[in-house]
């Protein structure tokens, strides 16, 4: 008895003195551009976002019922919902000696590395894997009973998993396929109807706002990627770097828990699987990151715990490989509070002094950041200005896409910020790791927001005026007369057309140009090398001389006549 009360209390203690030192950490660190990024969220409150669920936005808005302003309105829950996790975590845990290594436990939760990010870094996975845990404890209590409370818990916390963020649908695919005898449970089928009503609202925003995420992270991500080797070696790169270095003892503690047949056990050993091999998978599609597999985390201290505790041999080894982990997590905590203890810049680094020294160089004037919603956030968030964005037609889309403020605006002059010093560039300023942002002025700048839809298959022939009829959309009424609109050919892998010169040798990518005429594109499509045979379309265009061209219509397939 003393043994169990001694090992609650050093766990409660563990727990109390982790969340200072989270909160801490929180307060000495500047934001990162994602926080900031999400602490935007925060100010537009609704069902969802371009790249996330809302969640992220209800964790960030709970940490400003408790401070006002600085790094703290965003991290605070995080820092409890940390210490709250890994308790859950400790739950989860059945292994009859577990108290007697209540200090193990501690141990590898502070060297599983990524996933002590989450207490003084506020990003989706911080609520996913709160709600992941939760979900875990109902599946094992369903294992266990299958009561009303058990199917209760798993309604809600799915639910909150998909409010987080959407790999949660992998982790609920994941379990089932470890027990497919879940499937015969018509009760679970209600349960799942219970978190997809529950889940409805967000459901019903992608309706309204034309499925915003859904198209981003299935189509648009990928529509400019082109493979290289090293999306698929940095995702086993990755499958380290979460962990940290005692990743030998903790993958074979895996591979030793494959032979279980318990069903809780193995729907661990499935979360982990699953993830490894779902995004090996992806990388062929485009790179990964590493918050991607992180729920993989929590598989991975229940996992090693339970081998550790009857493996001495191998729990020595864990015990030299987590020192050194420590010794290097702990250094790179001081290094992200202090700025400079490093020859090289984290992102979390000088983000306060550039933009006070953007804000001087405004002098009141509006900022157009160009192709960074990063900077956008980050300029917002600590001058406390609100900030404009716009993307070049080869850059992603974002939340400001989807904000009304950024979409109808008008100014007689603007700044525009940008990472590429242009002919029209008057000033520039040092951001980070001696990067620089180039600032331009801008005259009478009005958002395009202009969207022509391409209505049927354009067919296109080289050395010949080409032409397809469009739909216009121009809610900011711009005179179309004024725009110079441009052509985007791609092939099946998506490169970029390369025109050729007087010897079929291949220039450098470019547009092509086009006009607008009586609800028709008609572009002269020039000679280019013969390997290149464009499959996708898209229009691309600009109102204003000192602006990068922006897209105007969606990538769409066009049949292109080699005459």
């Amino acid at each position: 008895m003393k043994i169990i009360q001694n090992a609650n209390k050093l766990l409660i203690i563990f727990l109390i003195i982790l969340f200072v030192v989270n909160i801490i950490q929180g307060y000495t660190t500047d934001l990162i551009a994602d926080e900031a990024y999400y602490w935007v969220y925060s100010n537009f409150l609704d069902w969802g976002y371009f790249d996330h669920p809302p969640m992220v936005a209800v964790w960030i808005t709970i940490s400003k019922l408790f401070f006002s302003s600085g790094e703290l309105s965003v991290r605070f829950f995080s820092a409890i919902t940390l210490s709250v996790t890994f308790y859950l975590v400790w739950f989860l845990i059945q292994h009859p000696k577990k108290k007697e290594y209540t200090w193990l436990f501690i141990l590898i939760v502070l060297t599983t590395s990524l996933f002590n990010v989450y207490g003084f870094i506020t990003v989706p996975d911080a609520p996913l894997l709160f709600f992941m845990a939760i979900f875990l404890i109902g599946y094992q209590k369903y294992l266990k009973d299958k009561s009303l409370l058990s199917y209760s818990v798993l309604a809600l916390s799915m639910a909150g998993m998909m409010y987080s963020k959407y790999q949660a649908a992998l982790i609920i695919i994941f379990v089932i396929l470890s027990n497919l005898k879940l499937l015969k449970d018509y009760k679970l089928w209600i349960t799942t109807l219970v978190a997809i009503l529950l889940f409805s609202p967000h459901l019903y925003w992608q309706y309204a706002n034309d499925y915003p995420s859904f198209k981003y992270h299935l189509l648009e991500r990928k529509e400019n990627s082109i493979y290289h080797f090293r999306y698929t070696y940095m995702h086993f790169i990755n499958m380290i770097a979460i962990i940290g270095f005692t990743f030998p003892i903790v993958y074979k503690a895996l591979f030793k828990n494959l032979k279980t047949k318990d069903y809780f056990q193995r729907a661990l050993n499935f979360i982990v699987m699953g993830f490894i091999i779902f995004f090996f998978i992806s990388s062929f599609k485009g790179s990964t990151q590493a918050q991607w597999v992180v729920p993989i985390s929590i598989s991975l201290i229940i996992i090693p715990f339970n081998y550790l505790i009857e493996n001495p041999r191998s729990r020595k080894s864990f015990l030299w490989l987590a020192g050194v982990t420590l010794v290097i997590t702990t250094f790179l905590r001081f290094a992200m509070a202090n700025d400079g203890m490093l020859p090289r810049q984290f992102d979390m680094h000088g983000n306060k002094k550039w933009v006070a020294k953007l804000d001087k160089k405004l002098d009141g004037k509006k900022p157009l950041f160009l192709n960074s919603y990063q900077n956008t956030s980050i300029y917002w968030f600590y001058s406390g200005k609100k900030s404009y964005q716009y993307n070049s037609w080869s850059s992603r889309k974002n939340q400001y896409d989807l904000l009304d403020y950024n979409n109808g605006f008008a100014f007689d002059e603007m700044i525009k910020i940008e990472y590429s010093k242009e002919r029209y560039t008057t000033d520039s300023l040092i951001k980070r790791n001696k990067g620089k942002l180039f600032l331009s002025k801008i005259k009478n700048y009005k958002k395009e927001n202009i969207l022509l839809e391409i209505v049927e298959t354009p067919i296109i022939k080289k050395n010949q005026l080409n032409h397809f009829k469009v739909v216009v959309q121009n809610p900011n009424h711009i005179d179309l007369n004024t725009v110079d609109f441009y052509i985007i050919l791609k092939d099946k892998n998506k490169i970029t057309l390369k025109t050729a010169d007087k010897n079929d040798n291949p220039r450098k990518a470019e547009a092509i140009k086009a006009e607008l005429f009586n609800g028709s594109i008609n572009f002269l499509l020039p000679n280019f090398e013969n390997k290149f045979t464009p499959e996708f379309i898209q229009i691309i265009g600009k109102a204003n001389k000192e602006t990068k061209p922006v897209r105007m219509s969606s990538i769409v397939n066009c049949n292109f006549k080699n005459e």
